[in-house]
């Protein structure tokens, strides 16, 4: 989660509003999911990491075709992610099949 595991130093708040999903966007995916739709599968998916627990961190890397996204835990890989209209319940299913195999 970083910024001294506080999610609110890490994820922003509603004072600073989607300020902080910012480096998470990929515009080369607007014409199939656009910035709206994108900044509220990541709340989502950053919610939910949040309450999952300070294990967890999603970093985005930049690569020829778009963003992709790495969901960690402790440091370690759990699963690798591209932007997409199912991205949240992607997510969400890798935290649950960790946390099940914990």
């Amino acid at each position: 989660m970083n910024e001294d595991e506080d999610p609110v130093a890490a994820f922003g708040s509603a004072e600073e509003g989607n300020e902080p999903l910012k480096p998470y966007i990929d515009p080369t995916l607007f014409d199939t999911v656009d910035k709206d739709a994108q900044i509220e599968l990541l709340t989502s998916v950053f919610d939910s990491i949040t309450l999952a627990g300070v294990d967890y961190d999603l970093k985005a890397q930049d690569s020829a075709t778009g963003k992709r996204y790495t969901l960690l835990k402790d440091e370690k890989v759990v699963d690798i992610f591209v932007m997409d209209s199912s991205f949240t319940d992607n997510v969400l299913a890798a935290i649950e099949k960790d946390k099940e195999d914990d």
